[in-house]
């Protein structure tokens, strides 16, 4: 049964909050109910105290409930928003941006100008005894998820690989998704939650097997989740995409 209720707490840095379960005719008690930034996918953008919520219930193991399958009530378009925007709106913008346009592009070219220069120069002399480089989306090994585990970070893209420790049950509340752990040379654990419903499935998983993956990390006490392994077929979201015995499943 779908819900509705105002989201009252809000930790977007470790991406969940409550929402209040907005009262019933037959019964004047309030209740706040959890709800992870997981389970708002595929997301408009990040929430905020106040907004609408939309959700389903399912209660956990240990007796407590959570949200899933939320989605937030007019998310950029809706009324709220417009009033966030209008509110943080330089008068400004609304003057000729010609300016602004014509900056940009000369910095463009000035870049451009120093991306030639430095191939034509620097590089050769240096191709030699140059170390790999390592792109700031994707440290080597699991340092990066790490450290987002050791900071509370939540909401930003990773890449690596693991070895499956733990295969779970699917969830087939809401959207679909399969649902395995998968362990790290330091120790730490991680989930992988890959919705089944817009990307395939890994038949055959077993644990010992090793997983690339890349996706969005969320934080939580047990090591952290990563879910958007997939494509969006509404193409607001970076695709993801999981890699298991030279297949892709994205």
């Amino acid at each position: 049964m779908i819900k509705k209720g105002k989201l009252v707490r809000w930790n977007d840095s470790k991406g969940y909050g409550f929402i209040r379960l907005e009262v019933e005719a037959d019964n004047d008690v309030t209740q706040d109910i959890f709800m992870h930034m997981s389970a708002l996918e595929p997301m408009t953008r990040r929430p905020l105290v106040g907004d609408t919520i939309y959700f389903q219930i399912e209660a956990q193991t240990d007796g407590k409930q959570r949200a899933f399958a939320a989605r937030i009530e007019g998310g950029e378009s809706g009324i709220d928003g417009d009033k966030r925007r209008k509110a943080t709106r330089p008068a400004k913008l609304q003057k000729p941006i010609q300016g602004v346009l014509y900056r940009i592009a000369i910095m463009l070219v000035v870049l451009a100008i120093a991306s030639f220069v430095y191939n034509k120069t620097i590089a050769p002399m240096t191709a030699n005894t140059a170390l790999p480089v390592i792109s700031n989306a994707v440290a080597a090994d699991d340092s990066q998820i790490s450290q987002a585990f050791k900071q509370q970070l939540s909401g930003i893209q990773v890449q690596s690989s693991g070895v499956v420790s733990r295969i779970l049950a699917d969830d087939n509340k809401g959207s679909r998704h399969q649902r395995f752990i998968i362990k790290f040379n330091n120790g730490q654990t991680l989930l992988i939650a890959h919705n089944i419903d817009l990307a395939p499935k890994i038949n055959g998983l077993k644990e010992g097997d090793t997983v690339s993956f890349y996706g969005q990390y969320e934080y939580n006490d047990r090591g952290g989740v990563v879910h958007w392994t997939h494509h969006d077929p509404n193409g607001r979201h970076v695709g993801g995409w999981l890699k298991h015995q030279g297949k892709t499943y994205q």
